[in-house]
């Protein structure tokens, strides 16, 4: 319809219904007005983090290494902002921030089967999370005070350890049992082990092949001497050395085995252990959010301004169409 006018004609209409369009101005203008009155202040609360470096506590802090540990007071990579923004988004501290600052009633949610989709919804309208060009990650929070704001924005910094917290705690636990079942089956093999080489010591095994060499050599002697008792009691020993050397041998090799695994799977709990209990922040905080008094929005002279061309705007693409449709029906007659 506009393709077939020019600028000058166009330009001659709009003077021709410039009392309609100070009607469609000043109707719109007392629309919108009340519209965009009514619309609630909302106040922006900002976060800024920076990703630290993710690894397990026991790598960072107790590695025997040092070679191989890892600065924990580096800032992360991209790959670290990446699983940050993971955390920042996920589900489980949208779920979180709702219960701890009670969005539900704050963001108006029915208590619905629907109230998590509508959580999702609302979140996406007030909360926005980037990565900076400096691979810092920005946090943005609205709401309806400047206060919640604040609280809100620092809330989901905080919350995300808690998250992370929560994942390495159902892994760590189920690594603590597996190795503390190693560990204590280590333990009780190395304490019947310990138990075993005792009984064989009273019964006067203390060390198999010292001792075969001695009651040896002794024998030897006696026997060069013809000393009959000596040679009856060394006997003895000898028989019984016989008897129990094996068992001596082998109890005292399998304890040997056992006691060199020892420190490995005493480290290797240990690691697990202080996996379990502790926990680094999985971010540097640059920036606190702090209320801000100033309305962030809505823009009201903005929606009103936006609101007046478009209805001008379709008020001329109105106007201009009856006039076409006129112009046709007088030339049907």
């Amino acid at each position: 319809m506009l393709d077939n006018i020019s600028a000058t004609e166009l330009i001659r209409k709009i003077l021709q219904w410039k009392k309609q369009f100070l009607y469609i101005t000043l109707t719109t203008m007392v629309i919108m007005g009340v519209v965009v009155f009514l619309i609630p202040k909302q106040y922006k609360s900002t976060v800024v983090v920076f990703p630290a470096r993710q690894f397990s506590v026991s790598k960072l802090v107790i590695e025997a290494n040092a070679g191989n540990q890892e600065d924990y007071m580096m800032f992360g990579d991209a790959d670290d902002a990446e699983k940050l923004m993971q955390l920042l988004n996920s589900d489980a501290l949208k779920l979180k921030v709702a219960d701890a600052f009670n969005l539900w009633q704050r963001w108006h949610i029915t208590d619905t089967i629907f109230a998590y989709h509508y959580l999702k919804q609302k979140w996406d309208d007030q909360v926005t999370i980037k990565r900076t060009e400096y691979n810092s990650i920005k946090i943005e929070v609205y709401d309806y005070t400047a206060d919640s704001a604040a609280f809100v924005a620092n809330g989901i910094a905080a919350f995300a350890d808690s998250v992370r917290w929560e994942m390495n705690r159902e892994v760590s636990g189920k690594v603590v049992k597996i190795v503390k079942e190693e560990y204590d089956f280590t333990m009780n093999r190395m304490k019947e082990l310990e138990d075993s080489l005792h009984k064989l010591r009273l019964l006067g095994v203390l060390h198999f092949k010292e001792q075969v060499k001695a009651f040896s050599k002794s024998y030897a002697k006696a026997i060069e001497k013809n000393d009959l008792g000596a040679m009856k009691r060394l006997e003895s020993k000898l028989d019984t050395l016989k008897k129990y050397g094996s068992a001596y041998t082998n109890v005292k090799d399998n304890l040997e085995k056992y006691s060199s695994k020892y420190p490995d799977i005493k480290m290797k709990y240990d690691e697990a252990m202080v996996n379990y209990r502790a926990q680094i922040p999985i971010k540097f905080i640059v920036e606190h959010a702090i209320p801000d008094e100033f309305k962030a929005r809505p823009k009201r002279m903005i929606i009103l301004a936006i609101s007046i061309v478009a209805a001008n705007f379709f008020g001329l693409f109105y106007l201009l169409f009856r006039e076409r449709f006129s112009r046709a029906s007088s030339k049907k007659v």
